[in-house]
């Protein structure tokens, strides 16, 4: 069994804690697995921090704790198309820049309407409906979610455990533009690395 070890520069534990059930997910029933390290003592914690460091933090990731690879993780704060496509193209250039690259997962407006998704595919299972929650205003969202707009971890965190456990990728990636953006970096990442999907 290869292990990936990564690590995880974002703005919360709701980002890291969805991640950890996504690539948990991806990779049942798969000769390869992916492993947050937990000594990686580079945190986000806010937009302005992650924007302005990410680079830095990937670079660190990758040539100082050798990590396979650097997650990235910005919560968008807008639902326009050409504001994500800017934001991650930035991004991009600025990793390309130092020669490194990073998987960035960047919800369009905030990690909670992936979760929102989730929610919603758990609530409908059965329904073909397509709804659209990622234009659903920010604090909607979190209530829904969280039953409050703010909220502290401590409650929060078991939520999005529940919501992320044994999420249905393939049903996720369908419904939000940004989470299938994410979906295929990562797709594309381990088919680099000669490991079978």
């Amino acid at each position: 069994m290869r292990t990936i070890r990564y690590g995880f520069f974002g703005e919360d534990d709701a980002q890291r804690l969805f991640l950890h059930h996504y690539l948990t997910t991806l990779a049942k029933g798969k000769e390869w697995q992916f492993a947050i390290d937990p000594d990686f003592h580079l945190v986000g914690g806010n937009k302005s921090r992650v924007k302005a460091q990410f680079d830095e933090a990937c670079e660190v990731s990758l040539t100082q704790y050798r990590h396979d690879c650097c997650f990235v993780g910005l919560d968008l704060d807008d639902h326009d198309v050409a504001v994500f496509n800017e934001t991650v193209a930035d991004m991009q250039r600025r990793l390309q820049a130092r020669e490194i690259a990073a998987l960035l997962l960047v919800p369009v407006q905030c990690i909670e309407h992936w979760l929102r998704y989730l929610q919603w595919h758990a609530e409908n299972p059965q329904s073909t409906k397509n709804v659209t929650l990622e234009t659903e205003e920010r604090r909607m969202a979190k209530t829904k979610l969280y039953g409050s707009p703010k909220t502290s971890t401590r409650h929060s965190n078991p939520i999005v455990e529940r919501t992320a456990a044994n999420m249905d990728i393939d049903w996720l990636a369908s419904r939000s533009i940004s989470f299938l953006a994410f979906h295929k970096q990562v797709q594309e990442y381990i088919i680099s690395e000669g490991l079978s999907l």
